[in-house]
C-alpha cells in the first residue's frame, strides 16, 4: 500500500519518473496534436511507458495532465472537455502505475501571458488553474506538481489555485537558464523563499539542462531551503542531429551526475526531456546501492531561520532584513519610502478617487531615484477603491527597485495587494483588534507574507 508523500520523504530519497513527451514521440506521437488527447486515444502506449518507469524504480509518476488547462486546450477546440480529459488521464495513470506507486497531477503554464505583457488577468488565470486542479483532485491523485514554470507570478497563481481546492502535497519546479534565472528573470533563491512561505512541500528545477549544470543553483538554494529540493534534469543538453533533437547523456552518466546532486541536498530526483526508463533504472539502482546518503535534511538553514522569516522578494530579487521585526525600532535603520500614501498626498488621493494614475507614475520615478530599502504603499482614503488601486499598481508597474510593504484598514485591500504582488510582501498592521488580526494572520499564511506590527504610513 502506497504511503503519503510527506511520510515517504521522511524515509528515503524519492525517485520520480523520466520524460513523457520525448518518449511518446519516439513511440509515434506526432508533434502537431494535443498530447493529452493523443494519450487518451492511445492508452496502451502510455500505459506501457508508465509500467516501464514503475519497474525501473519510480516512487512517483506524473499524470500527463501537463497542459490540460482550459486556455491551452482551447487551441485544439477541446476547452469544454477540460474536466473530462483531466479525470480520464488521472484514472489512466492510476491503472498504469498500480496501487503501490504515487501519482501526481501535473500542471504548467498556459501559454498566455499575464497583464501587462499579455491580456490575461490574474483572476482569469486563477480560475483556469482552479478548474484543472479541482478535476485532478476529484479524480484521486496523491499529490500535485506544478512544473516547467518560468513566471513566478503564474507559479504563485497555480499554487493558490491548488491550495484552494485540496490539502494534498504540492511540489513546484521551475526552469532556469545558464545564468540561473527563469525567462522572466527570477532566480532560484527568490522563487524558493517566495513559494516555501506559501506552504508548498518541495521546490526545485526541471528541464533547461543536464544534471551537470544544476549543481551551482542547488548550492545557492540549499542554505535557504526549509523544504525538500527537487532536481529533474534533461539527459544532457539537446543537440540537433539529422533533423531531430537528440539528448546524448546515457543512463550511467545521468545517474552519476544526479547522485552528485543528491550529495548537494536534492531529496526528490528524476528525469526530464530525453530521459528514459533506463535512465531512471540506473538512478534508482545508484540510490539503492549507495551507502546511506548523508542526511540532506540537516538543518542547513537553521542559522538563517530568523533571516528567512523576514526575507522579502519581488519577482526578480530577494532582500534580507533583521529577523526580529517585533522589536522596538526594528526598522529604524531601514530607508523607507512612504510616497505612495493617499492619506498624506492630496493629489494622489484625488487621482486614486478618479481612477487616474499620473501622480502615481511621477511618484514611481521619484522612488527609483530615491533608492529606498523598502516601499510602503497605503491607498486608504475617502472614496478610494483600495483593491482596484492595489491590483493596478502591481499589474502595471515594475516594483523591483525595492521590496514592498502594504498597509490598509481594509482586509479586501490587503487581500488584493497580496494576491497581485508577484513576490513576498510585508504587511503593516498597527491594529490591536483581535477580529481584524485574525483575518490578517490568515492572509499572511495564505500568501506567505511578513507581518510588521507598527505604523509606517499615515
Amino acid at each position: 500500500m502506497r504511503k503519503n508523500l510527506r511520510d515517504l520523504l521522511k524515509e528515503k530519497i524519492i525517485i520520480l519518473d523520466g520524460a513523457t513527451g520525448t518518449n511518446l514521440q519516439k513511440r509515434g506521437m506526432p508533434g502537431n496534436v494535443c498530447p493529452e488527447q493523443w494519450i487518451l486515444d492511445h492508452p496502451e502506449i502510455y500505459t506501457e511507458l508508465v509500467k516501464e518507469y514503475t519497474s525501473a524504480g519510480s516512487d512517483l509518476v506524473y499524470v500527463p495532465t501537463f497542459s490540460a488547462n482550459r486556455i491551452k486546450l482551447r487551441e485544439y477546440g477541446l476547452e469544454d472537455t477540460t474536466a473530462d480529459i483531466n479525470q480520464r488521464l488521472v484514472k489512466l495513470a492510476r491503472e498504469a502505475a498500480g496501487e503501490d506507486v504515487l501519482i501526481a497531477g501535473d500542471m504548467t503554464m498556459t501559454g498566455q501571458q499575464l497583464r501587462p505583457l499579455g491580456t490575461l488577468s490574474l483572476e482569469e488565470l486563477l480560475e483556469c488553474y482552479k478548474e484543472q486542479a479541482q478535476s485532478i483532485a476529484k479524480a484521486g491523485v496523491d499529490a500535485f506538481v506544478i512544473e516547467t514554470m518560468m513566471s513566478l507570478n503564474e507559479t504563485r497563481a497555480a499554487v493558490l489555485a491548488v491550495k484552494e481546492v485540496t490539502d494534498l502535497p504540492v511540489m513546484v519546479t521551475m526552469t532556469f537558464d545558464a545564468n540561473g534565472r527563469t525567462l522572466y528573470g527570477t532566480d532560484g533563491v527568490t522563487a524558493l523563499i517566495t513559494l516555501q512561505n506559501m506552504g508548498i512541500d518541495a521546490f526545485g528545477m526541471n528541464c533547461s539542462s543536464g544534471p551537470e549544470n544544476m549543481g551551482p543553483m542547488l548550492d545557492k538554494m540549499k542554505p535557504w531551503a526549509r523544504i525538500p529540493l527537487i532536481v529533474k534534469a534533461n539527459a544532457g543538453l539537446p543537440e540537433y542531429v539529422g533533423g531531430e533533437t537528440v539528448f546524448s547523456m546515457g543512463p550511467d552518466v545521468f545517474a552519476a551526475e544526479t547522485m552528485a546532486l543528491i550529495g548537494k541536498g536534492a531529496e526528490i530526483v528524476g528525469g526530464c526531456c530525453g530521459t528514459t526508463p533506463e535512465h531512471i533504472k540506473a538512478l534508482a539502482s545508484a540510490v539503492k546501492n549507495a551507502d546511506r546518503i548523508a542526511d540532506t535534511k540537516a538543518d542547513s538553514a537553521g542559522a538563517k531561520t530568523d533571516v528567512i522569516k523576514t526575507a522579502l522578494t519581488s519577482e526578480r530579487k530577494t532582500w534580507f532584513f533583521d529577523g526580529n521585526l517585533e522589536a522596538d525600532g526594528a526598522l529604524e535603520h531601514i530607508k523607507i519610502n512612504r510616497m505612495i500614501d493617499a492619506g498624506s498626498d492630496d493629489s494622489l488621493l484625488e487621482d486614486f478617487r478618479d481612477g487616474q494614475w499620473d501622480t502615481l507614475y511621477d511618484i514611481m520615478e521619484d522612488i527609483e531615484d530615491d533608492e529606498p530599502d523598502l516601499i510602503c504603499i497605503c491607498p486608504d482614503g475617502p472614496g478610494v477603491d483600495g483593491p482596484k488601486i492595489m491590483s493596478h499598481i502591481f499589474e502595471e508597474m515594475d516594483l523591483n527597485v525595492a521590496p514592498v510593504a502594504v498597509a490598509s484598514r481594509s482586509p479586501e485591500t490587503i487581500e488584493a495587494a497580496l494576491l497581485h504582488y508577484p513576490g513576498r510582501a510585508m504587511v503593516i498592521c498597527d491594529s490591536e483588534d483581535e477580529d481584524q488580526l485574525k483575518i490578517l494572520r490568515a492572509q499572511i499564511e495564505k500568501y506567505g507574507a511578513v507581518l510588521y506590527k507598527g505604523g509606517l504610513c499615515s
